[in-house]
């Protein structure tokens, strides 16, 4: 049977009770899949007697994880890494971070006398470590340099470190390996709220999925403040003279965006 796609990659925080019964705190996707590359190591030890060899462990010990993913995005890797990250500051790392024990597996999808089939990796649990950084300027053709993030694979307290099943349609395995995170990836909304920075009137926030865009207000409803006699946009400061803001607005985060107008 030939593997011939990878796809669906999902993760998800670990708890882990005394007996090594895992749990996980809803699937979650790092990004898209590229690539991954799993090394086990296996005990070598042999116990001799009589001049050959009587008892022999080469039992899982450990191993490597490296994922590829298409995009760098603040708010996995601070999940994933124990760093912290909020739009005011960004992602910010330090020495005394921490990464969490997750679960994570992917979808394979496999090819066997021409017929296709979808089988589920997955690891019980691994810890990613802090990726190098290699950039470059760009030359006479692009390169794309995407994010590989590598960790270690550990066994459970009860010795289960991986497992394996496979299905007949790549839905019903993502399905599945998303059971085993506890459930499917809760969408990530964000709020837009509209601050009429003095002027009157009623605006009702917009609520929007990750990725998503929204169409801004365009002033109708909104009386200026005194002084003020048109309604020019929005922006991210109440300050702004200017609107800085666009529409349609992608958000990135819950925002405050402030109304700007001019005399």
């Amino acid at each position: 049977m030939a593997k011939v796609g990878l796809n669906n990659f999902r993760y998800g925080i670990l708890t882990e009770a005394q007996d090594g019964t895992p749990s996980y705190a809803g699937a979650k996707t790092p990004g898209k899949a590229i690539s991954c590359n799993v090394e086990v190591t296996n005990n070598d030890v042999k116990l001799y007697a009589d001049d050959v060899v009587q008892e022999a462990d080469t039992s899982f010990s450990g191993g490597t994880v490296t994922i590829g993913i298409d995009r760098d995005d603040y708010e996995t890797q601070a999940e994933l890494l124990g760093h912290t990250y909020n739009t005011t500051d960004g992602l910010i790392r330090n020495s005394n971070d921490v990464a969490p024990y997750i679960g994570f597996g992917r979808v394979l999808k496999l090819l066997q006398d021409g017929v296709q089939k979808w089988k589920v990796e997955f690891i019980y649990k691994t810890k990613l470590s802090e990726p190098s950084q290699e950039d470059a300027t760009q030359g006479e053709s692009v390169e794309f340099r995407t994010v590989e993030m590598s960790g270690t694979v550990a066994q459970l307290a009860n010795g289960n470190w991986s497992s394996a099943k496979e299905f007949a349609t790549r839905e019903e395995a993502v399905a599945y390996l998303e059971s085993l995170l506890g459930g499917a990836p809760v969408p990530v909304t964000y709020t837009v709220t509209y601050n009429l920075n003095g002027g009157t009137g009623t605006i009702d926030p917009d609520v929007v999925n990750a990725g998503d865009s929204v169409t801004l207000p365009d002033g109708t409803g909104i009386t200026p403040p005194t002084g003020m006699s048109t309604f020019l946009g929005w922006a991210k400061t109440s300050t702004s003279s200017t609107a800085t803001v666009t529409s349609p607005f992608t958000p990135d985060a819950d925002i405050t965006l402030y109304a700007v107008y001019e005399a």
